[in-house]
């Protein structure tokens, strides 16, 4: 049976995936708040552990690496990589003959600095769908980028300073990374800065990236996150010209800062991209996680068997 009362739990079994609430020990698939909580024991991907380390400060981590099963409580259990940020996993279950596929966050499309993602066929899939809603339909980043590149060289051009506003763990190494490669000198506040030290010991490669000191030269951009801290930030920067990176940028925020322009680079997987995994599990259940009940019915009139997770609470599977 499956229980959605606290992340995912296999009942029965100590499998539990990306509960909020403290366990014993836990498999979280990456390193966002809100899949975290203060387990006494973390089981996660190398990358995971690097960033469960530097920003929780978690204390006993079990890694698995992607691809390599182990067996508990009978239960087979796989990390895959979800393509999200660095580490995310996606966890294969199997057990009597039966594949379970939970996501958490993912995305299909390449990422600059996370593993590609790597799903598998099974029976039961588990999904996040954040941008659950046909409107939600990422324009090819190439593009985006080229549309922010015009972003930075205006505010040069006005004497103004370029500040992307990007979550500080996963989208603000991203952007560095895309950025940089485009042949800006990018500067990081401080808790940035250190995830993208971590970034650096998975082996992902950056070009100038520095630390901000609270200066900052004619040729740099500032990534920052969209925080309560971004105030004091900002006042510390000559004329800044702001920028929300984010798929909200679509419109529909539940929240999002006051920015002078918004574009849509995200980590999540857009609507197109729900669909297409849920194409390549073909599954024969769906149960959907942390987005709008509609996406359910949205796969239903596609032939799918989909459920909104929280509607089901429990669910006997095997």
């Amino acid at each position: 049976m499956l229980d959605f009362d606290d992340g995912v739990h296999l009942t029965g079994t100590s499998l539990w995936l990306d509960p909020r609430r403290v366990k014993p020990r836990a498999i979280v698939t990456h390193a966002h708040s809100d899949h975290v909580g203060r387990h006494h024991r973390w089981v996660v991907s190398p990358g995971t552990a690097l960033l469960a380390i530097r920003r929780w400060k978690a204390r006993a981590v079990e890694v698995r690496r992607f691809g390599e099963p182990w067996t508990e409580d009978g239960v087979d259990v796989t990390l895959l990589p979800a393509g999200h940020i660095l580490g995310s996993a996606m966890v294969l279950l199997e057990r009597a003959g039966t594949r379970i596929l939970y996501t958490g966050d993912f995305r299909l499309e390449p990422s600059a600095t996370a593993e590609p993602c790597h799903p598998v066929a099974a029976d039961v899939l588990v999904m996040e769908c954040t941008f659950g809603e046909p409107r939600y339909r990422f324009p090819r980043r190439e593009s985006v980028l080229d549309q922010l590149d015009q972003f930075i060289a205006e505010a040069r051009r006005d004497g103004a300073t370029p500040v992307m506003l990007a979550y500080s763990l996963g989208k603000a190494q991203e952007v560095a990374r895309l950025i940089g490669a485009r042949g800006h000198d990018v500067v990081l506040v401080d808790e940035a800065h250190d995830m993208l030290l971590a970034y650096r010991e998975a082996g992902v490669t950056f070009g100038r990236c520095a630390r901000f000191d609270g200066t900052l030269g004619e040729r740099d951009v500032l990534i920052a996150p969209p925080t309560r801290s971004l105030a004091a930030t900002l006042r510390q920067v000559r004329r800044p010209r702001t920028a929300f990176l984010s798929g909200w940028a679509m419109g529909g925020a539940p929240w999002r800062p006051s920015c002078d322009a918004s574009f849509a680079i995200s980590d999540h997987a857009d609507f197109d991209e729900l669909v297409r995994l849920v194409e390549t599990v073909k599954p024969r259940q769906v149960f959907t996680l942390h987005g709008p009940d509609r996406f359910a019915s949205h796969l239903r009139e596609r032939g799918w068997d989909a459920t909104p997770a929280r509607h089901a609470r429990q669910m006997t599977l095997l």
